[in-house]
């Protein structure tokens, strides 16, 4: 039912009682309903004994009998996502036994389902691969109330301890699925269109996963926009379209042992760095790939004991990492010159007038930072007193 008409029959500020009412107050994950009484907005629903409806700026009275619309495009969107979250978790808890359903969310912004249990990707696919056989296959969705201890309740999904009534309203789709639910269903799951998995995301410490999907056209809009982004993925690496997760993987792979060995080169280079004379003093700068804090320290510590030393470091790998040091006994403003270089890509550090470091998270600035900073240090280096003799 989308339009009723009903009598008021109370009223609590912006809150309203209808005598009837098809507006539902949310329950089982899903959303409240949206939608008008006599003209005015229906912002929220709630259930407190009876169902009430905020309406603000009413000036309805008791008795006064009103126009009532559901915002039916919202209200059917989540019941294809309700009826579709029924079927995406029976699946998956068949396919992998012991998955445990925490928590469920089907509002207009986002549809998911939250388990406890071992899910992948290559699980999630072949269950929303399943789902959508069902939606094709026309499936009939059925609502019973039963008593609990009646003998079905062996053979239907419900924790019994968050129930206190002593009637259960059930929903079972065809043969799939059976489980005791306070949401609103579609009648058919030919009514869903399709399903589609969009995110499988760590769901700790609540859950293990939570599985965000998305129902109806949204679904196959989206759909059909990451296969083409699939496509073009695949055809940029010159993979085949269904072996592109394991070209990806070994990608991936390959990147990793070419950082690692990059790391080895810069701590190498860092290890043997040669200094450049700057006057009567001895500058020592390096970029640096995947050399650590603590690398760059160590290293900074040991050459600054050298009474005109000075040393300016930069590493790149998940940040810009910065040091500019110097001997204690030299006038170099360490924290200046590395204020001023980390303002290129947007970073700030700080320190000692002797010893600073900072980051940012631009790495392509990292050679702009590295030699703004290398630049003022020579000025000022430049600038030194010879030390007398």
């Amino acid at each position: 039912m989308v339009s009723f008409e009903a009598k008021v029959e109370h009223v609590r500020g912006e809150w309203i009682e209808l005598d009837r009412t098809a507006f539902y107050p949310g329950g089982g994950g899903q959303d409240p309903d949206r939608g008008i009484i006599e003209g005015l907005q229906v912002t929220e629903v709630k259930s407190e004994d009876d169902v009430l409806h905020r309406v603000p700026g009413h000036a309805l009275k008791e008795g006064q009998t009103v126009k009532c619309s559901i915002d039916w495009d919202r209200r059917y969107d989540l019941m294809k996502g309700h009826t579709g979250e029924h079927l995406l978790f029976s699946t998956i808890s068949k396919m992998r036994p012991g998955t445990e359903l925490v928590k469920i969310a089907i509002t207009p912004t986002k549809k998911s389902v939250m388990v406890r249990g071992e899910v992948d990707w290559n699980l999630t696919f072949e269950a929303q691969r399943s789902v959508n056989q069902s939606v094709r296959a026309g499936l009939r969705i059925m609502e019973s109330w039963v008593g609990r201890d009646d003998p079905t309740i062996q053979e239907t999904r419900v924790k019994l301890e968050r129930i206190h009534e002593d009637r259960i309203r059930i929903v079972q789709i065809g043969d799939l699925d059976r489980a005791a639910c306070a949401g609103i269903h579609v009648k058919n799951t030919s009514e869903i269109g399709a399903l589609l998995v969009t995110k499988l995301a760590s769901a700790k410490p609540v859950g293990d996963h939570e599985i965000e999907f998305e129902v109806g056209d949204a679904a196959v809009r989206d759909g059909l926009d990451l296969a083409s982004i699939g496509l073009h993925a695949s055809a940029t690496i010159g993979s085949n379209p269904y072996d592109l997760v394991s070209a990806l993987n070994n990608l991936k792979r390959e990147i990793q042992n070419a950082k690692e060995s990059l790391k080895k080169l810069s701590k190498e280079a860092l290890k043997n760095i040669q200094p450049q004379s700057v006057g009567d003093a001895k500058l020592y700068a390096g970029l640096f790939d995947g050399v650590d804090k603590k690398a760059l320290m160590d290293a900074a510590n040991s050459i600054i004991r050298g009474e005109r030393s000075v040393c300016v470091f930069v590493s790149r790998e998940d940040r810009l990492l910065l040091l500019v040091a110097c001997n204690p006994k030299l006038s170099i403003d360490c924290v200046r010159v590395l204020t001023e270089a980390l303002k290129l890509a947007g970073g700030k550090g700080g320190g000692q007038r002797n010893f600073a470091m900072g980051g940012a998270s631009a790495l392509e600035m990292a050679d702009a930072v590295f030699g703004s900073a290398t630049d003022s240090l020579r000025i000022a280096m430049q600038g030194l007193e010879t030390p007398s003799k």
